[in-house]
Formats: structure tokens, sequence, C-alpha cells
């Protein structure tokens, strides 16, 4: 390589994390904090030596298998959390997600329509999963602003359209059990009571909720599950999990077939639908270091649920702040309504980027920079002390542009 080139990737060794003793509010983050006793676990033991990390002892050739460490123990105890019957990791949720998809795509009857009815919030790699496979996404209806709440109802009223349009069923049901825009909690469990009584395969994403409160997949009735581990099970990402019951563990899982003409090789402990082998490195040991954590702290879910709502009721002192989404709250991520930070963003030589940078010169990193109108946050995990510093600190700078710029925010919204 070049002396020029050399010196152009140098940089890459420089990089560093200014952000390491931030509180972080960032929805997507707070259930993927890594315990501080898992991270010196990883780096004591050797974890991060090599990126194949589970693989010295591998025998069978499907990360899965490994015994040492204690993966094909660790997974069907993954399922037994989460009430199924059989679970495989994944390259995240989405990897899940498209597994299902693969999975009803090729096992569809001709009872059913190439058609996945969804909640009309679900996440996006819920369609790209959808449209990966060639089947078609139908929304289910919520109620609008400022609630945008999901009746189960309504997956009824849709499937009922879909069965009018086509002359068939929909051949699957995806829920996303608290989809990510408002944080509300949808009613997967009267679904999959739906779900059932049509005899239609139901999906549960659950990348918010798995390892976050207790999460059933019997009391959902739902055929699979979908985890993200790096959003809600404290693990170094991509990691996920796909949980299904016995009914679809064999076309869900199912094995290699292909042999190829000059070689005839075989690869019959590979599974199609995860790619083979999944992650085989440092995710899948934190995720095993970080269970005894996470399931000792869906038992506190109260605690964290009592933190938003308090922390919502004093969001809507400030002047016209207000939260979007359900009433009574029920997750920790919340979506809130600021015209308050709008109105001083008209003022502020940066403009929208003006929040996100004030609170971090606080301390408290994860507002999306840029914008100002709304802003979505987690609490979870968080102290009641550290709770009460981020309630400090939106008052603080609430106060200080309010008195800077001297607005009087009432007389502005009139």
């Amino acid at each position: 390589m070049s002396y020029k080139f050399d010196k152009k990737i140098v940089k890459f060794q420089s990089i560093n994390n200014p952000y390491k003793q931030d509180v972080i509010i960032h929805p997507i983050m707070r259930g993927g904090i890594i315990p501080d006793e898992v991270q010196k676990m990883l780096i004591d033991e050797g974890w991060m030596k090599v990126g194949y990390a589970v693989c010295y002892d591998c025998i069978e050739g499907r990360s899965g298998l490994v015994s040492k460490p204690p993966i094909n123990e660790f997974l069907p105890t993954v399922a037994e959390f989460f009430d199924g019957d059989t679970a495989e990791h994944t390259f995240g949720s989405r990897a899940a997600q498209f597994s299902v998809m693969k999975t009803i795509a090729d096992n569809i009857s001709e009872d059913f329509a190439k058609i996945v009815l969804t909640d009309p919030l679900c996440h996006y790699t819920t369609a790209i999963a959808a449209e990966m496979n060639n089947l078609k996404i139908v929304e289910a209806q919520h109620s609008n602003y400022p609630d945008y709440k999901v009746n189960a109802e309504d997956f009824v009223d849709r499937i009922e359209s879909i069965k009018k349009e086509t002359g068939k069923l929909p051949g699957l049901i995806a829920v996303t059990h608290v989809e990510p825009y408002y944080g509300n909690l949808n009613p997967a469990k009267e679904v999959g009571k739906i779900a059932k009584d049509y005899g239609i395969p139901y999906m549960v994403n659950a990348a918010y909720t798995a390892g976050i409160f207790p999460v059933s997949m019997k009391e959902l009735k739902a055929d699979f599950l979908t985890v993200s581990a790096h959003k809600s099970m404290a693990s170094i990402g991509p990691l996920g999990f796909l949980v299904t019951n016995y009914e679809w563990s064999d076309k869900a899982f199912k094995k290699s077939t292909i042999k190829p003409d000059r070689t005839g090789r075989t690869f019959s402990k590979k599974i199609v639908n995860i790619f083979g082998c999944s992650i085989g490195g440092l995710p899948l040991i934190s995720a095993m270091y970080s269970f005894p954590h996470v399931a000792e702290r869906v038992k506190k879910w109260e605690e964290e649920l009592d933190k938003a709502r308090w922390f919502i009721s004093e969001m809507e002192k400030i002047d016209g702040i207000r939260l979007v989404g359900e009433r009574p709250h029920n997750h920790h991520l919340m979506h809130f309504e600021t015209p308050i930070f709008w109105e001083i963003s008209k003022h502020h030589k940066r403009k929208g980027f003006f929040l996100a940078e004030e609170m971090i010169k606080r301390g408290i990193v994860g507002l999306h920079r840029g914008l100002s109108k709304h802003m979505k946050i987690s609490l979870y995990g968080l102290s009641w002390e550290e709770v009460r510093g981020v309630r400090d600190a939106f008052y603080d700078l609430t106060k200080k542009y309010v008195d800077e710029f001297k607005l009087n925010y009432e007389s502005q919204k009139a």
C-alpha cells in the first residue's frame, strides 16, 4: 500500500466514543445496555480475541449445536423463558422475521393468500421481510392522532375484507407487540385468539418487549416470536432469536438438502432459513452472560413503568409538551410533542439541533439530532436519581431559553 493510503486509514485507529460517560435516553438503546460486570467478563475471559469466539470446540458445524460454551443448552432455555418450544439465534430480529416470512412463503397452502396482515405501525423490517419473500403487506387500522391505538376487532374486519377480495385468508398475521413509534402496547393476546379462531399462522414481533417485561408465547397464542437481543436483552448487536412452537419448528428450522452436482457435498446440519449458521461471536456470548440479569429485571417491570409514567406527568408540566400515544402508557418508549422546543429552535442559531446538543452538554445523549418538534426517549433501567436528573435537564434548558429569547409561549400559541 502507498504511504498516502496508509496515512488515510490510520485515522480509524483514533476513533473514540465521546458519549461513554453520558446517560443514554435513546429508545432503541436502553434495553440493550450491557451490565458492567458482563463487559468486564467479555474482556477478562478473552472472548474479544477473535471474531468466531464460540467456534473453538465446534464439532457439528453449527453454532447452535456447540456445547462448549453451552449454546446447545442456552437456546432451549431462551425458548423456555419465552414459553415457547424451540429457539435459534439469528442476525437480529429482522433475520428472525425473514425466517418466519420464508417459512410461510414456502409452506402456504391454496387456502391462504400471499398476504401478511400487520398492525399499521409495524417496524419497517417486518415489511422488508415480507417483500423479500414476495408477500404482500396489508395493514389493520389505528385510531389516528393523538393515541394511535389499535383494536383487535380491526383485524377481524381486515381478515374478512381480504377473504372477500381474494376468496382466501391471509397467510400470516404479524403483530408488533409494542410498536416503535409511540410505544403503544398492541392487543397481541386478543389478536392471537382471533388468529387461532381463523386458523391463521401468527407472529409476534417482540423486539421492544422480550427481555423488558414478561412475555409468554402461549399467553399470546403465537406460533412465532421474534426477539431483538441488542434492543431488549442487554446484548451486543446484532443478535436476535426466533422462538417457535413444535408445530412450526421443523418448517422454520428445516435443514439443508442441497447437493452440488460436481462435489456431491451436503450441509445437512445447516438451517436454511437462518443462512446456515448464525452469530458465532461476541453478541452470543454477551447474551449468555447477560441472561441472568435479563431474567431478573423483567420481574421489576412495574417499577420501570412507574418511572415512565412519572416522567410523562413531569414533562407535561412544561408548556405545550404532550405525550403522543396511549394513556395510561404501558411501555418505556415515550413520544412527546414538544412545541416549546420547536419555538425555541426558531430563535436559536443551531435551529433544531439545539435540543440534542444542549442535552449532551448536560451529559445526556440519545435525542435525534435536528429534531425539536417531537422527541422519542426512554429511561428504562435508569435509577430514580437519574430519571429526576433527566427531568431537571429539560426543565433547566427550557427556562434558560425562554428567558434568553424572552419568549411568552402562551401568547405565541395564541
